[in-house]
């Protein structure tokens, strides 16, 4: 299928770095303009930003923490001003501080937490006031296998990616009858940055839950994301999509 999402403008948080610069280069290749959200690293977004312009797209960067509500609206000031509106938010942008429970500290729990799930409540807030005028818009939210069947030492990672789905299905309920769609997407073992010491350490033991016998590429994400913003997905709302090579089953 050939996805055409040519005049849409998309929001990928955490947009620089791993899934979120995989479904930055996904949908700009499809035709969207893309705003690339970072935290930290600017030097990275920047790069996927002249990445797309260089294939002839339309990119724009916007640093925001997405655990603040204050740095989430004026960041969405910026693309408002800049692109005029919003077809398509990827809530990507995530952290990992893994430990056991009884080791963690309030600070890890709560970054954790203020990023993946407040995160994704403070731009889909900021994003459904646009699409909810506009009668029309895609939210794909990232969560994780993890949030299905949880992990020793990541108390605060399940805990908001679960939330994530929740919160995903509940958007749906509330608001898809003024045209929206929310749907959430759970990678598994992913090959990037943020899964590199978890590889390292236990590859072995991760690859014999995975009945595909491979780790997944940002690449078979992003190939999910695009289609859930197309037409193709205008029948797929509220769900919960596993990209993680049968892990879940494994």
């Amino acid at each position: 299928m050939n996805i055409d999402l040519s005049g849409k403008v998309a929001l990928v948080t955490g947009g620089g770095r791993g899934i979120g610069r995989a479904c930055c280069l996904a949908l700009a290749e499809a035709g969207a303009a893309v705003a690339v959200n970072y935290s930290a690293s600017k030097e990275a977004a920047e790069e996927v930003k002249a990445e797309i312009e260089k294939a002839g797209g339309r990119a724009e960067t916007y640093q925001a923490d997405v655990s603040s509500f204050e740095e989430v609206q004026k960041m969405f000031e910026g693309i408002k001003e800049a692109f005029g509106t919003l077809d398509i938010l990827v809530n990507n942008a995530g952290v990992i501080k893994d430990t056991l429970l009884l080791r963690m500290k309030p600070a890890d729990w709560e970054k954790v937490i203020g990023v993946s799930l407040n995160g994704a409540f403070h731009c889909t807030k900021m994003a459904a006031e646009i699409m909810m005028r506009n009668r029309a818009g895609n939210v794909i939210n990232i969560s994780s296998v993890i949030g299905l069947m949880s992990g020793g030492g990541q108390t605060n990672y399940a805990a908001a990616k679960a939330g994530v789905i929740s919160f995903t299905r509940a958007c749906a309920a509330e608001m898809s009858g003024r045209g929206l769609r929310f749907n959430a997407v759970l990678p598994g073992m992913i090959e990037t940055d943020m899964s590199e010491t978890v590889r390292k350490h236990a590859s072995d033991k991760i690859m014999e839950r995975i009945p595909s016998k491979r780790f997944g590429q940002p690449e078979d994400v992003a190939k999910v994301v695009v289609f859930l913003a197309s037409d193709g997905a205008s029948y797929i709302n509220g769900e919960a999509i596993t990209v993680d090579g049968g892990m879940h089953i494994g």
